[in-house]
Formats: structure tokens, C-alpha cells, sequence
């Protein structure tokens, strides 16, 4: 019996590539596809291993020399979330270029291959379809004209594929050009590799405080994840980083999240940016704040008695916080100043207010609101209580709350993702 080197030299595995494999963590091949095969030149062959992690991903490009009536592919592997280089297969004319990457950043646990030939012009084609952690996708949407055969490979139970093969041979009668595959998988030799990692938010280009986070911001950080068919939804809820750590699961169904998979990876994705983010401002020393802040009373023209507020002065403080769209409802609602405290996220929704981020924002504001007053009462009734009273009717009391206490103003560090406020 020939040992596995032996083997993988016999196939053509190069010295060097035998060692990286013998290194550590050595996966298996899982054989040829099985499409039909023949050359009647030298076969060539292009192998390609992720330095690190899994195969996440797959780039495609077909080309087609007209002159000869030669079909040619050539193959990029994403790795995590890194694309390699170009296998550099031979290749002419190009014609068109796919990619797919596995949901979620899933990795990739097999290979289905359809194979079409058209006689007239000699036209061969392939397309492609990945198998991301055990589920099928759909076909790359190359296309193939009349289909023959095809055929698939899937990793054994409890590895992924971390290594790529493909073979190009060819037939000069007919001009016929064959491709065939092999996937090396592997088990996580350390669970965490197999986890799916998020880069930190400067990795992508984003400000490590999410309280500064624009709607878009986020959008990019649920690209970066593998969610991004859901950024426009966010975005048109005006999800901005100072909102997102009150989102519940339930806003996520909302949100049109139906996969119970996508919502409990995003749930553990947003509470990890929650811990590292609170552990950069715990560093810093001081809790992070948004652009968005409370409005000062004194210069909104709005008495500190917050329960003596009208219906047009509760008004006159919702657009002050910007929310110029929605003040009309609490006009409507004749919504005063001695309930707006009552205010929760389901009596907004029934209000008619529709954007989730509006709501969040709201609430958040009423707490940060009602924690600011009742800070303030406290300090009078200490002053009070203290002070010879003939000081304070000179005016020595402490002065009413003038506003300015940031969204989410209870600081970061006592933030939480579990959707406080809502």
C-alpha cells in the first residue's frame, strides 16, 4: 500500500505543497468530480490551499477564442473574507466573470459542476453551485448550453474545504475543452477556526464609537458579515449605530430577517461589537456618545416641569429632536406632557410612527429624559435640605436641567444589546 505522500506526489502535488500539507493539519482529497475526462496534450493543473481558515467563496471567469474554438476558465477562491490570486489556468477572450460567496460567511463543504456542449461551434460550458456548511446553493448563473452531465463531491461529515484542484485537458478533434475537481478538506484543528470572525470596525473603514455610525455605516458592517441583503431595510429604518444595541430579535423579523440562522448569527455578532466596543471605552476612560443629543430645555423655550408640557410643547420637543415627520402624531394623539413618560415602542407603532430607529431613538431619548429629571429633583431636594432656606430664596438653589444629556446618554459603558429602552 502507498502511503498519502506517495499518493498526492503521484498526482501531481508538488514537494512544497506536500509539506504545507503534511503541516499541522493535513486534509484529505476528496477525489475527482467524476465529469468526463480526456486530453490528448500535457494535463494541466492548478491546486490552491487558504493559508489560514476556509474556503468561503468562489470567483469564475469564462473566456472563449473564437478562432479556435476554445473554452477557457479560470478560478479565484475567497478565503474567510480575502480573495487569492487568479489560478492562472490558461485563459483568452473574456467573456464573463461570477462570483458567489456562501451566506453568512458559511464555509464551503462541497462542489456540484454541470457540464454543457453545444456541437455546432464546438462550444463548451460549466457551471457552477457550492454546498455552504451542508446546504446546497443555487448555480452561479454562468450558463450552459445542453447540458450532459453532471457531477458532485461533498466534504466528509465534520470537515470543510480549505483546498482547490481543477484540471483542464484537451481534445483537438471537435476542439473539445474538459475541466475536471478535486476540494482537500479538513476539520477545524482548532474549533475557533471554524467560527466565522468579524474584523474590527477599523479593518473596514469604520470608527471604533458605533454611537457615530450612520445608517450606511451599518449597512457596510452587515455586508462585512454576510448580511447584506438586509442593509436596505435597515438603512430605510434609519438603524444608526446609536439605536442598534437596543435591537431585539423581534425587531429583526420586522425587518423581513425570516432565517431563524441569520438572526441568532446577527444577535451574537452585535453582542460581540457590544464588548469590544465597551471595552475600547472603558480604555478610553469616558463613555462614548452620538451626534444626536438631547435638546436644552432653556433654549427649546420648554418650562424644566416636564408634567405640566402641553400637547404643542410636547410637539415643540419631538421636533427638536429632529423628528419633524412624526410630530404631528403626537398632536393628534394628544399626547401631553403628564403620559409621554408612558410612551413605549408598541404605543409608537400604534401612534402610526413606522421607522423601528425612529422608535428606538425616541424611547431612548424619553429615559435619558426622565433619568436627567429625576438626577435634578434629587439634587434640588439634597439642596434643599441643607441649606438654610433664606440662601435659597436669594436664588442659591440648583439650577433646572438645561438638556444636552447624549442619545443613549446613560453612557456606554452601562449600554446594553439586549434592547433596553424598548
Amino acid at each position: 500500500a502507498t502511503s498519502m505522500s506517495e499518493q498526492l506526489l503521484a498526482r501531481g502535488v508538488s514537494p512544497a505543497l506536500l509539506l504545507l500539507l503534511a503541516g499541522g493539519v493535513a486534509g484529505e482529497w476528496t477525489g475527482h468530480l467524476g465529469l468526463s475526462f480526456e486530453s490528448d496534450r500535457k494535463v494541466e493543473e492548478r491546486t490552491m490551499l487558504c493559508p489560514s481558515g476556509f474556503i468561503t467563496g468562489l470567483k469564475v471567469r469564462q473566456g472563449r477564442d473564437e478562432r479556435s474554438d476554445i473554452d477557457t476558465y479560470d478560478f479565484q477562491l475567497q478565503c474567510g473574507r480575502r480573495w487569492s490570486a487568479w489560478t492562472g489556468m490558461t485563459f483568452t477572450g473574456l467573456r464573463q466573470e461570477k462570483a458567489f460567496e456562501c451566506p453568512m460567511k458559511m464555509h464551503m463543504t462541497g462542489l456540484e459542476v454541470t457540464k454543457g456542449r453545444r456541437e455546432w461551434g464546438d462550444v463548451d460550458t460549466y457551471d457552477f453551485k457550492l454546498q455552504c456548511s451542508g446546504v446546497w446553493q443555487e448555480y452561479m448563473g454562468l450558463g450552459v448550453s445542453s447540458a450532459k452531465e453532471r457531477a458532485a463531491k461533498e466534504c466528509p461529515s465534520g470537515t470543510m474545504a480549505w483546498g482547490w484542484k481543477a484540471f483542464r485537458g484537451f481534445v483537438k478533434r471537435g476542439d473539445q475543452d474538459y475541466y475536471n475537481f478535486d476540494l482537500n478538506c479538513k476539520p477545524a484543528a482548532d474549533s475557533q477556526q471554524a467560527v466565522r470572525k468579524t474584523p474590527s470596525p477599523r479593518e473596514i473603514g469604520l470608527s471604533p464609537n458605533v454611537f457615530l455610525w450612520s445608517a450606511k455605516d451599518v449597512g457596510t458592517w452587515l455586508g462585512v458579515l454576510g448580511l447584506g441583503d438586509y442593509s436596505a431595510a435597515f438603512e430605510a429604518n434609519k438603524l444608526q449605530g446609536d439605536v442598534i444595541f437596543l435591537l431585539l430579535e423581534s425587531h429583526l423579523q420586522d425587518l423581513g430577517m425570516r432565517k431563524v440562522g441569520d438572526r441568532l448569527y446577527f444577535m451574537e455578532e452585535l453582542t460581540q461589537l457590544h464588548d469590544s466596543t465597551n471595552a475600547w471605552a472603558k480604555a478610553l476612560g469616558t463613555p462614548l456618545s452620538s451626534t444626536r443629543r438631547l435638546p436644552n430645555l432653556h433654549k427649546a423655550g420648554l418650562p424644566a416641569e416636564v408634567v405640566s408640557w402641553s400637547v404643542k410643547e410636547v410637539v415643540r420637543w419631538v421636533e427638536a429632536l429632529g423628528l419633524h415627520e412624526w410630530a404631528p402624531l403626537f398632536l393628534s394623539h394628544r399626547v401631553q406632557g403628564d403620559v409621554m413618560f408612558s410612551l413605549t415602542e408598541v404605543t409608537l407603532k400604534e401612534m402610526g410612527m413606522a421607522r423601528i430607529g425612529d422608535r428606538l431613538f425616541t424611547v431612548d431619548c424619553l429615559q435619558s429624559l426622565y433619568e436627567e429629571l429625576t438626577s435634578w429633583k434629587k439634587r434640588r431636594e439634597t439642596v434643599q435640605a441643607t441649606v438654610d432656606p433664606a440662601r435659597l430664596l436669594g436664588g442659591g438653589a440648583s439650577a433646572a436641567p438645561q438638556g444636552g444629556v447624549t442619545s443613549a446618554g446613560r453612557g456606554y459603558a452601562t449600554a446594553s444589546p439586549s434592547g433596553a429602552g424598548a
